[in-house]
């Protein structure tokens, strides 16, 4: 795969199923590999990734809401004015907000649209929880709603490792899977930060998590030996599990 300007759309269904997770995955590999990067955090409300990076000269930072019920069309405009008027970077990542398939899932072919217009390669991934109802939101979403507009094989199923063994999952039994996956998709297992200790302080501290597991680690004065351990690890395994998104293209720069 060639290097070519990137949409990485991380979506889901309610809050707590690895969203932010996936955005601040995905940005990290963005800033790794020395590339620029605009993240759009699509509940302003809730900035959490973004705060992360406020101070990045290499991230520049959207707050705009796409979770607008009965204006989802509109929601969608201003956010197609501001990538094509506003933003230079050329990989860009919207971490869309808990609800986002009731409002945006009916307008993917808009979103498909200003991705192909600008020359943006679509990618998106879809955190899943356990339950049977997620799983038939997000089958859904595949058939008919924002899934449904990606090229299967920049489609991405995340199985958050937090929630429990991937196996678990109704997913892995669902009538849909078979297809979904000869279709192109792939599955990838996010993995876990076991030391909740060591996951609080992360959350706490603002930098590239690239840049906190490498000593000094600058406002990791408070962090303990197994603390950074713990992080340091966890980063290596997320990188390692979110690179099929990326193809060979990491390694051609």
């Amino acid at each position: 795969m060639t290097a070519q300007k990137l949409l990485f759309v991380s979506h889901g269904g309610k809050g707590g199923v690895g969203k932010s997770y996936m955005s601040l995955a995905i940005t990290e590999a963005l800033l790794a590999t020395g590339q620029q990067v605009a993240l759009v955090e699509a509940d302003p409300t809730q900035p959490d990734v973004a705060q992360r990076y406020i101070s990045d000269p290499d991230v520049t930072v959207g707050a705009l809401s796409l979770n607008r019920a009965g204006d989802a069309e509109n929601a969608l405009a201003a956010f197609g004015e501001w990538l094509e008027s506003s933003v230079s970077a050329d990989r860009v990542v919207v971490n869309l907000p808990a609800g986002a398939g009731e409002t945006l899932d009916p307008h993917g072919d808009l979103l498909r649209a200003l991705a192909d217009a600008l020359q943006y390669r679509l990618v998106a991934s879809y955190c899943l929880e356990k339950n049977r109802v997620a799983t038939d939101e997000m089958t859904d979403s595949f058939s008919s709603g924002l899934m449904s507009h990606v090229q299967p094989e920049n489609r991405f199923i995340i199985l958050p490792a937090y929630k429990g063994d991937p196996h678990s999952f109704e997913w892995m039994t669902h009538d849909a899977r078979a297809a979904v996956l000869a279709a192109g998709a792939r599955e990838i297992v996010f993995p876990a930060l076991g030391n909740r200790g060591a996951l609080k302080k992360l959350e706490a501290t603002p930098g590239r998590v690239g840049h906190l597991i490498v000593p000094p680690c600058p406002g990791c004065e408070a962090w303990h030996i197994l603390d950074k351990a713990s992080v340091y690890r966890w980063h290596g395994a997320v990188m390692a599990a979110i690179a099929p998104i990326f193809g060979d293209e990491h390694e051609q720069r």
